[in-house]
């Protein structure tokens, strides 16, 4: 039989996470009714091993390569059965009847096209996992460093009690129904991390589908626990990501803005953490990643234009043919 809901989790070196994330979805009663499939990204800690030999009917696949995140799960997307798709992240606890109840909810609204939970830190408290639709606006507040006095972008301003039409929805734990994604496609392949998610939402509400926040679904996030020991790197590509997805979807007048702004941004943060060095030691080792990763997309927004343009023009695609 079909499965009602496929599970997609994506691992790089996170097996005890992993462990914990799987033994949590194990437990819950309606699991009998899921598939779960984890792709490992050539994870060096035995992350498959421990898959193969603590929970046998998972479907593993192994990739000899790290994928990033969107063509792992892709990977996965292709071979899930299920009516629903929930990509999951291996740094998450799933509460018993969380999946089951977001299922319920997108079932019950046929022109939701994608649904996340309430996602809480480990402590109880809220985390903030959706938000507006991307846009320029919301990118010159964040830019500025003004996001926590206009913090619209997320919504912060809002309980996040009730459940609510939004523009997007956090990747680490993102429900699609089938219709939806056979209609806008997969993750897009050329964003190795980060902003996958905006990307996405964005291609559904143009498709004429609806987006969800819905918080009597509850699962706790441990945030970025794989990708913390590579600061420097996820904020480089982090913001290459941005830029991909501005000249993706709003031109190139919008891109040039946000390349603007990126330049100041790296300076008022670069000063900001300057300082922070100073005063906190115990904030050095992250002071150095950041500032490192400060200076590489300063120095690369402004020369590299395969950073800051990512997407292949015409030309370009004419020149590497040539």
């Amino acid at each position: 039989m079909k499965p009602r809901l496929s599970v997609v989790i994506v691992n790089w070196n996170t097996r005890q996470l992993l462990r914990d994330c799987l033994e949590a979805l194990q437990a819950d009663p309606a699991s009998s009714q899921w598939e779960v499939l984890v792709v490992d990204n050539a994870s060096a800690d035995g992350s498959a091993a421990m898959v193969q030999t603590c929970f046998p009917q998972v479907q593993l696949l192994v990739s000899p390569e790290n994928l990033g995140f969107s063509r792992a799960n892709n990977l996965a997307l292709e071979k899930a059965r299920g009516e629903y798709l929930l990509l999951l992240n291996s740094d998450t606890r799933v509460e018993r009847g969380a999946l089951g109840a977001l299922v319920d909810f997108v079932e019950g609204h046929p022109r939701i096209g994608a649904a996340g939970p309430m996602l809480l830190n480990a402590d109880g408290s809220l985390q903030l996992s959706c938000g507006i639709v991307p846009s320029l606006r919301a990118e010159i507040a964040h830019k500025l460093l003004l996001h926590r006095l206009f913090p619209f972008f997320k919504l912060a301003g809002w309980d996040h009690g009730s459940a609510r039409s939004v523009g997007w929805v956090s990747g680490a734990c993102l429900l699609i129904r089938r219709q939806a994604l056979e209609e806008v496609g997969p993750l897009d392949p050329a964003i190795y991390m980060c902003c996958e998610d905006l990307e996405w939402c964005l291609r559904l509400s143009k498709g004429g589908w609806q987006i969800f926040y819905y918080p009597f679904s509850r699962v706790i996030h441990l945030e970025g626990q794989s990708i913390r020991r590579n600061l420097e790197e996820m904020l480089v590509v982090s913001q290459q990501s941005l830029f991909y997805l501005f000249q993706k979807h709003f031109g190139p007048g919008q891109l040039f803005i946000l390349r603007l702004l990126t330049l100041i941004e790296m300076g008022l943060r670069s000063a900001l953490w300057s300082a922070l060095f100073v005063c906190f030691p115990a904030r050095r080792a992250e002071g150095l990643q950041r500032l490192r990763a400060y200076r590489q997309i300063l120095r690369r927004s402004l020369f590299d234009r395969t950073y800051w343009s990512p997407m292949k023009t015409p030309a370009d695609k004419r020149s590497s043919e040539n």
